[in-house]
């Protein structure tokens, strides 16, 4: 039975493997790229066109993914969309456009809340680690608070719907990969939140970017990775 199941699971990874690899290359490539454009050209004004390019091949991934459930498929692209549309946003004018963007990604969360949702499992053994993730969005919460001012309802709000993410991806039957994506997206989140409102211009965003981009990477394609199956009898 266990060579059944570890047989089920090696053909599940190869198949997905073969299928996400144009599109994961595609989204390396242009995280690459955009990642070396802020440290070596700051100032070019158009980088938001190789910004949004991971997300939009994540979401040709999930428009284009074979034998993924309706809900599913819509729910993933609504994601990916959303996490684009917060990227062009943010990089158009982090400072004027903060609060738009941060509403784009909200409700990029909230898809893929809709997403994993559906796929809790009972009694998880990884249920531990959303009293972790609690107790993180807590103190930067407390952290943070002091500096907010006028944005501290939609900061919060913010916090509460990440939070909210990250424990449904932890309490589903999610691959690993998309389980650390989850964390990766939240730390990226954190750094962002200290640059902005705690110590500004710190961490520099090449490095906050490339944070998220692992996050969103690992998340998005992770989440297409089949879950275990239990072997025929």
């Amino acid at each position: 039975m266990v060579r059944g199941v570890n047989a089920l699971i090696v053909n599940d990874l190869a198949g997905w493997r073969g299928a996400a690899r144009p599109y994961a290359l595609v989204f390396l490539l242009a995280t690459v790229v955009f990642v070396a454009g802020k440290v070596w050209v700051p100032g070019f004004g158009a980088s938001f066109v190789i910004k949004v390019i991971p997300a939009l091949s994540l979401a040709l991934a999930a428009t284009r993914w074979p034998g993924l459930a309706r809900r599913a498929r819509i729910t993933l692209l609504a994601a990916a969309l959303l996490c684009g549309a917060g990227d062009v946003i943010l990089d158009l004018d982090r400072g004027r456009y903060f609060v738009p963007g941060l509403v784009a990604f909200l409700l990029a969360h909230l898809s893929f809340i809709a997403h994993f949702w559906p796929r809790r499992v009972a009694a998880s053994p990884r249920r531990w680690g959303v009293l972790a993730v609690l107790i993180f969005c807590a103190g930067m919460t407390a952290l943070l608070w002091p500096h907010l001012g006028a944005l501290r309802l939609p900061v919060l709000a913010y916090i509460a719907v990440i939070t909210l993410m990250v424990s449904a991806v932890i309490m589903s039957d999610a691959h690993p990969l998309a389980v650390a994506g989850s964390v990766a997206f939240m730390l990226s989140d954190a750094l962002l939140a200290w640059a902005k409102f705690v110590s500004p211009g710190w961490p520099p965003q090449p490095f906050n970017v490339s944070v998220y981009f692992l996050g969103l990477g690992l998340l998005g394609f992770g989440a297409l990775i089949p879950p275990s199956r239990p072997a025929p009898t």
